[in-house]
């Protein structure tokens, strides 16, 4: 497989960002032996995999408190059971970063890759990790499978970092110390990263990795040597790109004047057969505008987005309306446009939810709308990259 510059790059927090060993001291201040907190951990993975493959969830935090209860249980103690357990637990908010981590972070922020955590625990863990050690802003988002409703390794997780951040699976690349988080992101359709910072064994049951490296800052090297995804154009002489071709490669849009004057277009995606054109008196209005498909995609995109978030969540979502208009208007008037002056395009999108939906459910509706790729895509710096075909060909 050709490695290419992924889109985003998505850390695991526990073990990976952070460093854990200071989690046996937590254990021996209250009474327990250090060789508990390894054992500890190992079995809070194993009842989330658990769960996760019985097609349940549980919070990391609920998972480890109560496991604690249990190995703590004929532990000489010094202090109640459960003051332990939470001290124990609070732990988790001052680790501290892998002494390779801050260095790599910057690094990697310097291929202009975007930056993301998706974590079984939960998404404060690593704001108060990375905030400790000023990289937080560097972090695009920090993502936690409490919103995906299972944990990894199971390929819903890494299907709703895929959402979460606009791309495709494939544009995304999993970093992590654990094989098996390397193994379900690659079943996953994801690129993958091991950190191997001890000089383990890959184990061979599970997918290999795409990168293996001991430090972080290795990985922006080996990127930095990889082409761009989809950098090459189109060539002029593909055969795909044949505009008299009856059905297009996918992902391609051929658009050809109809041959009956005017402004019309013929416009073919794959197997679907679209018009477009002016509106009196300019074209002959046949169909809707290129700005009108423009915020139809967007549309569609929205409620396509919303819907996938509703039913992981299984909120009572029964429809989604997006309503769109587009316009020009003066930069002056707007407040939150970096634009100062001329006219700037201004999409007004109205959302409607139906169904038996709290506040918190609809405003939350309302975040993931603007995580659909096409809006993303139009929030973002876009290269059009023209050639002109030969007319003979």
């Amino acid at each position: 497989m050709t490695r290419t510059t992924p889109a985003v790059i998505v850390f695991d927090v526990n073990e990976t960002l952070s460093d854990m060993s200071a989690m046996k001291a937590r254990f021996v201040q209250v009474g327990a032996p250090a060789h508990l907190a390894s054992a500890w951990f190992a079995a809070l993975l194993r009842d989330g995999f658990a769960l996760a493959a019985a097609g349940g969830t549980a919070p990391f935090s609920v998972i480890g408190s109560e496991l604690l209860r249990q190995v703590l249980r004929d532990a000489p103690l010094m202090r109640e059971p459960d003051e332990a357990v939470e001290h124990i637990m609070a732990g988790f908010g001052l680790l501290k970063l892998h002494s390779d981590v801050p260095e790599g972070v910057r690094a990697l922020t310097g291929t202009g890759v975007r930056l993301v955590t998706l974590s079984n625990g939960s998404a404060e863990v690593a704001r108060s990790l990375l905030a400790a050690a000023e990289l937080d802003g560097h972090f695009e988002a920090l993502l936690s499978v409490e919103e995906a409703g299972v944990w990894k390794p199971t390929r819903a997780a890494y299907d709703y970092a895929s959402e979460a951040c606009g791309v495709r699976p494939a544009e995304l690349l999993l970093v992590a110390v654990h094989p098996w988080d390397i193994h379900g992101a690659a079943e996953a359709g994801l690129a993958t990263a091991w950190l191997n910072r001890g000089g383990d064994t890959y184990p061979s049951y599970f997918t290999a990795p795409d990168y293996t490296v001991t430090r972080l800052a290795e990985l922006a090297t080996l990127l930095a040597d990889a082409p761009a995804a989809d950098a090459s154009p189109l060539s002029t002489t593909d055969t795909t790109a044949d505009s008299s071709t009856d059905d297009p490669a996918e992902g391609l849009v051929v658009v050809t004047e109809s041959g009956s004057g005017g402004y019309a277009q013929q416009i073919t995606v794959g197997p679907h057969r679209l018009t477009a054109d002016e509106p009196r008196p300019i074209g002959t209005d046949t169909g809707p505008s290129p700005y009108d498909l423009v915020l139809a995609g967007l549309g569609a995109c929205t409620s396509m987005t919303v819907r996938m978030y509703a039913e992981r969540k299984k909120w009572p979502l029964e429809k989604v309306t997006v309503t769109l208009r587009h316009n020009r208007i003066h930069a002056k008037d707007c407040a939150d446009c970096e634009t100062v002056v001329g006219q700037i395009d201004h999409i007004e999108r109205v959302l409607r939810f139906e169904g038996d939906l709290d506040e918190d459910q609809r405003q939350r509706l309302a975040e993931i709308a603007d995580k659909c790729p096409v809006h993303r895509t139009l929030h973002s710096e876009i290269i059009v990259h023209t050639t002109v075909a030969d007319a003979s060909e």
